[in-house]
């Protein structure tokens, strides 16, 4: 689910429309999915329901598709935080965006958001985290998710 070519360091974006556009594009570009402008209407109508931004400047925005092709965790550091929505004092710097098929996606959906928001709410992780420097170094770390979630 986790592939180290869904994993960008030090994007300049401004906003949630720009990171998710980027973060759905590669997705579609790394075969993920099919329709990026399907899935990305799914993962903002999810975001007009409740703000995925959370406490730490993370953001885990989330969709289930039928355009999904292959379950997946994109990871976005950006080069500086900025106010994931316009009406909340919450900054983001550290995005995950989770895509699943429409299809039997309930359970993957709801087991990689539990693991990833488990594994955030731990500091040493999430120091460990904001500290690396390399997308190889990210994808050892974030790999750790693949390893605890069965499905």
């Amino acid at each position: 689910m986790i592939h180290s070519q869904m994993i960008f360091l030090d994007v300049e974006v401004n906003n949630k429309n720009e990171a998710l556009q980027y973060l759905v594009n590669k997705a579609e570009e790394n075969g993920l999915i099919f329709d990026h402008e399907l899935f990305l209407k799914v993962v903002k109508k999810r975001e007009e329901k409740v703000s995925t931004a959370m406490e730490f400047n993370i953001a885990i925005p989330h969709g289930k598709s039928d355009t999904v092709i292959e379950p997946f965790i994109g990871y976005m550091k950006t080069k500086k935080s900025f106010h994931w929505d316009e009406d909340s004092p919450n900054l983001v710097q550290y995005i995950f965006l989770i895509g699943v098929p429409q299809k039997n996606g309930n359970k993957i959906h709801l087991k990689y958001i539990s693991e990833v928001s488990r594994k955030l709410i731990d500091d040493d992780f999430r120091r460990k985290l904001f500290n690396c420097k390399s997308v190889e170094e990210t994808y050892d770390l974030l790999n750790s998710i693949n390893k605890e979630v069965k499905i």
